[in-house]
């Protein structure tokens, strides 16, 4: 009877995982996506294809663990508060969120735009936005993905207390509402080169931050 070999430990194994997804970062961005293989960031990390393909069965799903973790960055940047936990955890209530999560429609808007804002200005974003529309369309016309699930359950947190703490929002279905301006403006998001003009980067934000006021009645 033979034994198994060892398992590698957890800290190697998101050690490999972190210079492989750094070492693509930088590709994508230097050469671009279509020329990002896993040969190519391989070699960049030092990490042999063998073990890649332990952690991905292809380049495609190592881009999708890098938007993943692109987005967790947005969202630190936009507010260090909420927790790393955010886009990891299946459901985010409004009881796990930090204090400085916005208390009532207006300030939830700002943050929604300022998120928006970082995504469209995104550098790595932007490239996949541009240049990789046919990896992105799976999660815009056919399904959602593990990181869009999971912004929507931040916001639907983020929507319970400002629904609970402001009259304005009365009423209003915390699922339903997260679903659809999540909808809304990733579209506004993924589409904001083709309206540039006359939609310049601040004048998209003010409409964004006025289309998403008509939305929600404020």
């Amino acid at each position: 009877m033979t034994s198994s070999a060892p398992a590698l430990s957890t800290d190697r194994t998101a050690g490999t995982r972190d210079r492989a997804l750094k070492a693509a970062h930088t590709s994508i961005l230097e050469i671009g996506a279509t020329r990002t293989t896993m040969v190519e960031v391989a070699r960049r990390s030092g990490v042999g294809r063998t073990t890649l393909y332990r952690h991905w069965p292809d380049i495609t799903a190592l881009f999708a663990d890098l938007l993943t973790r692109e987005l967790t960055a947005v969202v630190e940047r936009v507010d260090p508060a909420l927790p790393d936990s955010a886009l990891r955890n299946s459901a985010l209530h409004a009881s796990a969120l930090p204090d400085s999560a916005p208390g009532d429609a207006d300030e939830l808007v700002e943050l929604l735009c300022t998120f928006a804002d970082e995504v469209r200005a995104d550098p790595l974003l932007d490239a996949f936005r541009r240049h990789e529309s046919d990896m992105l369309s799976e999660y815009v016309f056919h399904r959602l993905g593990t990181s869009q699930r999971r912004l929507i359950d931040v916001l639907r947190g983020l929507l319970a207390q400002a629904i609970a703490t402001d009259p304005r929002l009365a009423g209003r279905d915390a699922d339903r509402t997260a679903t659809m301006l999540f909808l809304a403006v990733q579209g506004l998001v993924l589409s904001a080169p083709l309206a540039d003009p006359p939609l310049d980067p601040a004048t998209w934000r003010t409409e964004l931050h006025l289309l998403i006021k008509g939305y929600l009645g404020l």
